[in-house]
């Protein structure tokens, strides 16, 4: 067993020493036991922020691509079989007021689901089957939160202690570390207000989790990805920014955004995704087969209908134009304890 994984499980239990020993045997054994604690803290203290931070800020945008009107931040992860359930009861008793800080828009937390309603979810080594996503007004409103009192609190309580506590239990519900992907957001559209039975206060959703039974979701959300080859971006997102469509009239639509991925390149391969919440699965697949839906997305988008398939498979072969490596690849999900701010997004 590798150190790292040793400190894990050790960093948050006391040292004990046999009843015989000596005082001075039984500090000796306290001090080096807290050197080796302290040490292994900073060190996976020091991955984890590595981890987080390494893509924000990569991308080199040219002038004749869209704007950036909101920064999206998102930590994907791979949840052990069974433990799902108690994924989402920690992240329902976290420490957060993520609502009342400056910037904030949106936040959900996703759980993969099954293209097909009702068929199993199958996923590839490694694919996440979860995954956060929070929307800020603007990438400094995100810096802040970062380096502020309010990420601390959300991650541990600022307290080396604390974020040993928090790496325990990520140890016990995760199969390997988060992995985060960060986001301009364009285009952005808003439809109703997401809505829950749920009551907000100072800034987190009051759901009730018991570890056992899922939490009840709040939307439904819908992913496009996109490979999109190197000197088409803007002629990418001019598609998008001229195409005709109507989501805002459609009963139970709640946001859209294209994701432009902040990042030289993409771990996954896809360095846009276009992003769309629903009240519910059923909102969602009454405007797939709406003529709405036909209209924006006709072959003179280049973009096809979007394939009812759950194959984690990268897009391969290149579509007509050459502007994607291949077709979209489609993630379904539901979102939970979703957040948004009373202005609107």
């Amino acid at each position: 067993m590798s150190f790292k994984t040793l400190s894990i499980f050790q960093l948050v239990s006391k040292p004990t020493a046999p009843k015989n020993f000596a005082s001075s045997r039984r500090g000796a054994f306290s001090v080096h036991h807290k050197a080796q604690t302290i040490k292994g803290i900073r060190s996976l203290k020091a991955e984890a922020n590595k981890n987080f931070a390494k893509e924000v800020g990569e991308l080199q945008v040219s002038e004749n691509q869209l704007v950036v009107e909101r920064y999206v931040a998102s930590n994907r992860f791979r949840v052990k079989p069974g433990k799902e359930a108690a994924f989402e009861k920690r992240w329902a008793e976290r420490k957060s007021r993520l609502a009342e800080l400056e910037g904030f828009k949106f936040f959900t937390l996703l759980r993969r689901v099954s293209s097909d309603e009702g068929e199993p979810l199958q996923l590839g080594p490694g694919e996440p089957n979860y995954a956060s996503l929070t929307v800020w007004a603007d990438k400094d409103n995100f810096t802040s939160w970062r380096a502020g009192e309010a990420f601390k609190e959300a991650h541990g309580g600022g307290t080396l202690w604390g974020f040993v506590s928090m790496l325990v239990s990520s140890s016990q519900t995760l199969e390997g570390t988060p992995s985060p992907a960060f986001y301009h957001g364009l285009l952005p559209l808003q439809g109703e207000q997401a809505g829950s039975s749920a009551p907000v206060v100072g800034g987190w959703r009051q759901v009730i989790a018991d570890g056992v039974n899922p939490i009840t979701p709040d939307c439904f959300v819908a992913m496009n990805r996109f490979s999109v080859t190197q000197g088409n971006e803007a002629a990418f997102e001019t598609r998008w920014a001229s195409r005709e469509s109507k989501l805002n009239e459609m009963p139970g639509f709640l946001y859209f955004l294209i994701l432009r991925r902040d990042a030289v390149k993409a771990d996954d391969g896809f360095n846009y995704v276009s992003f769309s919440a629903w009240k519910d699965r059923a909102s969602f697949e009454k405007w797939r087969d709406s003529q709405n839906f036909q209209s924006a997305h006709g072959q003179k988008e280049g973009l096809g209908k979007m394939p009812s398939t759950n194959s984690p498979n990268k897009p391969k072969g290149p579509p007509s134009g050459g502007i994607m490596t291949g077709p979209p690849s489609v993630a379904f999900y539901v979102g939970k304890l979703t957040l948004q701010c009373e202005a609107g997004l």
